[in-house]
């Protein structure tokens, strides 16, 4: 499902150890602390299923110094073009004012730049186990509206689970952005079960993002239908 902007595929994927280290060259207050943000979420996205079939196979390990992060971990399935998600969300960190020495992700013995947008995202599974609706014009609004549909009812406690991962991506949106040099603005999320079956996820301001970002919701509703089956995942 590609749309507009990125170049949306994952034809290669890694199994093994992944070592991701970045230093900072400008560390603000709080920069530190916001880039290990960034990365946290990327690694909890990616266990979650918005890289579908993509998981962690340990738990990460994530270790701050006074101007870097690292992180340790083993992946099963990575799509390599999942590290442009990641590459893009700490280049968003420029927007507050954090820039970066150098940024990278080691994936055995190959060494991936992060500082460097090579234009390549995830794509959607291609035939997913549900129906998929888009709007017919991508245009002219700055609001976002998603409406995820399973075909039984979902007990509270897993519902609000749902919703936790699902707010994950308000961050990987970072990394899609319409213009490069202007930030992504993803704000006043509201997520709720409309009806027991249904999610309704709305996004008051969805601003300078690319529409490729829809791809990761695909994905992590592939990953949900293996436990909680979905039957529409719905755009507007």
């Amino acid at each position: 499902m590609h749309m507009t902007g990125f170049d949306a595929s994952s034809p290669e994927r890694y199994s093994g150890p992944v070592a991701i280290d970045v230093t900072l060259a400008a560390v603000p207050a709080g920069g530190v602390e916001l880039v290990e943000r960034r990365i946290r979420v990327f690694l909890e996205a990616f266990d979650a299923g918005f890289f579908f079939p993509g998981r962690l196979r340990d738990r990460a390990e994530i270790r701050c110094e006074a101007a870097s992060v690292h992180a340790r971990l083993q992946v099963e399935d990575l799509a390599v073009a999942a590290l442009g998600v990641l590459g893009g969300v700490l280049t968003d960190c420029r927007h507050h004012d954090v820039s970066f020495r150098s940024a990278h992700a080691l994936l055995g013995r190959r060494e991936h730049d992060l500082s460097v947008d090579s234009g390549a995202r995830p794509a959607a599974v291609a035939v997913p186990p549900f129906k998929v609706e888009l709007p017919p014009d991508l245009g002219g609004n700055s609001a976002l509206l998603i409406e995820i549909e399973f075909a039984q009812p979902v007990e509270p406690r897993a519902g609000q689970r749902l919703l936790d991962t699902l707010a994950l991506w308000d961050t990987l949106t970072l990394a899609y952005p319409d213009d490069p040099d202007e930030a992504v603005e993803v704000s006043g999320a509201q997520a709720m079960f409309n009806d027991p079956r249904t999610i309704h996820y709305h996004e008051w301001i969805w601003d300078n993002a690319d529409a490729d970002a829809w791809n990761l919701i695909v994905n992590l509703c592939c990953a949900w239908h293996v436990v909680l089956p979905v039957v529409r995942l719905h755009f507007e």
